[in-house]
């Protein structure tokens, strides 16, 4: 029997968490349309991510490694999966709202320009030299689900206030916007989006550990001189102790007793601060808390803290990373400052945009639209640009549009 969207609502009523989202009591969208036939709202959310350009795209972004240096290591589309499926399995654990925890974490990335956080910090620079607030990657994803994206009647992706909320109020050690004002009615975000930036936190720990072992930034042994219990552990388990081959270490049997230690250590500390609450506490009682709910214990938490300075020192400021995103930096500002001075060199669909917008008559709007323009395009789009606008030697043919 194919259930209907009343049926799949009734199940969340059913059985879902007091405290979880249900979709027949979303908050709405930011344009009115009618509900969908088959799906909850916020199946509907998820799907309208996944089938948008900016999720595409992330597959040819940088997560920490420059896309063009191999294919062996994450990208951001690999990272946003696996935050993806820790998400779930937080969600379907504490009886959350599977779907939206979802939702958010496919979308929590789709702000992030070329080149990683390097990139973010050029186009943040160039920017506030326009006078701009700046540029935060959390924030132009809510730009793109609620303006760029243009796949249908309306701007955007007209997504619930609940997904919206999640990206608003998304943090972890390496986010921390200023939530917009329509998201200040509560100290923390619903418990799908505090499960959504959890998991951000373990996928990226995790995954950039063993993507850095392979890579030889430093040894398993050198982990383990950290003495970080949690992460010996687990070390000891996968019988990686010493310097086994990388072949070993790309197994992935580190990463996976690591990420089901602290998704256990999740669980346990976030039952005891819902228990903390009262009795069957409601979506808004969680908003309501002092500090999120879902969230690790503290010996947990200093142990992931102590393995981020770590990653920190060893890998994301190492003059090799650092070399490889100095190079898009340059790149972004070289087509940037081209673009802006040639807007008739824009692809003929942006040209368009662009006049619709009236960025046209206006430098400030123009520099805005240019940052658009090359924050959505991918690390290899951005080296081709380049080589079209300025080696006088390739061919623009394939170029025209």
């Amino acid at each position: 029997m194919i259930r209907a969207r009343e049926q799949l609502e009734a199940l969340e009523e059913a059985n879902l968490a007091s405290y979880a989202a249900r979709s027949s009591r979303s908050r709405g969208r930011l344009h009115k349309e009618p509900p969908p036939t088959l799906r909850t709202a916020h199946q509907r959310d998820r799907d309208r991510v996944i089938h948008s350009e900016a999720f595409r795209r992330l597959q040819h972004k940088t997560q920490v490694f420059v896309v063009q240096e191999g294919d062996a290591y994450r990208t951001r589309l690999t990272h946003t999966i696996e935050v993806s499926q820790i998400a779930r399995s937080l969600a379907a654990f504490l009886g959350a709202n599977v779907d939206l925890a979802d939702c958010i974490a496919l979308m929590h990335d789709l702000g992030h320009p070329p080149f990683g956080h390097q990139g973010e910090v050029e186009l943040d620079t160039l920017a506030k030299e326009f006078g701009l607030t700046g540029f935060d990657h959390n924030l132009h994803c809510l730009r793109i689900v609620d303006h760029l994206e243009r796949r249908y009647a309306f701007p955007g992706l007209n997504l619930s206030w609940e997904a919206r909320e999640g990206i608003g109020k998304h943090a972890t050690a390496f986010d921390a916007p200023e939530t917009p004002e329509e998201f200040r009615g509560h100290p923390q975000a619903g418990v799908e989006a505090q499960i959504a930036n959890v998991s951000d936190m373990l996928a990226y720990v995790t995954h950039d550990l063993e993507d850095a072992l392979y890579f030889g930034f430093f040894t398993v042994s050198e982990v383990q001189a950290l003495d970080l219990p949690l992460v010996n552990a687990a070390i000891a388990e996968a019988g990686l102790e010493g310097s086994p081959p990388a072949r070993y270490v790309r197994h992935g049997a580190l990463t996976r007793r690591v990420i089901g230690s602290l998704v256990q250590a999740t669980l346990h500390e976030t039952e005891r601060r819902l228990a903390a609450i009262g009795e069957a506490p409601s979506p808004d009682d969680v908003r309501a808390q002092p500090e999120a709910v879902v969230a690790l214990p503290e010996a947990a938490e200093e142990q992931v803290e102590a393995l981020i300075g770590f990653l920190l020192q060893r890998v994301y400021r190492h003059p090799t990373v650092e070399m490889m995103c100095d190079k898009g930096r340059r790149l972004l500002r070289q087509l940037f400052e081209h673009f802006l001075r040639h807007p008739e060199h824009l692809p003929r669909r942006m040209q368009a945009q662009r006049e619709d917008e009236g960025a046209a008559d206006d430098e400030q709007l123009g520099a805005a639209f240019v940052l658009d323009f090359l924050a959505g395009v991918t690390d290899r789009r951005v080296v081709e640009l380049h080589e079209h606008v300025f080696n006088p030697r390739a061919r623009l043919l394939p170029y025209i549009d």
